[in-house]
């Protein structure tokens, strides 16, 4: 397993959207703000947060949408995860991708 990220305030906005009782405009806002930290760990904990989320809420759009930023940012997307992804969440990261970085898109990818 692997360590916790040493970056506190991803620490804390992980918290916050895994918190039952947080409002939901605090769950959006940390959700809009995942695109500024990384990490495996990190984007593990993103992946629990959508399959939760089962792909669809508005929060998984937002944790989808940082999650797509993530990728273009850094040059890769998870091998592994990507296939899972479908609905709401899977359009946020391919409007994302296709903006920032096309080439990452998986050949074949489509909406359900």
């Amino acid at each position: 397993m692997r360590s916790q990220p040493d970056d506190v305030v991803a620490v804390q906005l992980l918290a916050i959207l895994n918190d039952a009782d947080a409002p939901e405009g605090d769950q959006l806002d940390a959700a809009m703000d995942l695109e500024d930290h990384s990490g495996a760990w990190f984007e593990q904990e993103i992946f629990k947060i959508l399959r939760r989320e089962q792909f669809e809420s508005v929060l998984a759009q937002h944790c989808a949408e940082s999650l797509a930023g993530i990728w273009a940012r850094e040059g890769r997307i998870d091998q592994g995860f990507f296939p899972e992804l479908h609905g709401p969440a899977l359009r946020e990261v391919l409007g994302i991708l296709g903006d920032r970085a096309p080439h990452l898109i998986p050949a074949g990818t489509g909406e359900d």
